[in-house]
């Protein structure tokens, strides 16, 4: 049981961490909308390539967010549906 509560709050703390970024919370809003590549995100982000796979793999990390490859680009997705949700329940508080 013990092991059980550990490997939780150690999921939730990686999910607090990746979130705790405006940035990447601005990320996860638009991949909401569908799934984009770094360049478009970056673009839409006003941030550089390179900052937003930053920010990117941090949310990886948390598992908030997968990919997949698509010719020469990498497009990021929302990992699943209760992401979305808990991109609402978080505004709404």
């Amino acid at each position: 049981m013990r092991e059980t509560k550990n490997l939780l709050y150690e999921q939730v703390s990686r999910v607090s961490k990746a979130l705790a970024s405006p940035k990447r919370l601005e990320l996860v809003e638009l991949l909401c909308q569908c799934e984009k590549s770094v360049e478009s995100l970056a673009r839409e982000t006003g941030m550089s390539v390179k900052l937003a796979s930053a920010h990117l793999r941090a949310l990886r990390a948390g598992r908030l967010v997968e990919t997949r490859k698509d010719g020469k680009y990498v497009l990021y997705r929302l990992a699943d549906a209760s992401v979305a949700d808990l991109w609402v329940s978080l505004r709404s508080v």
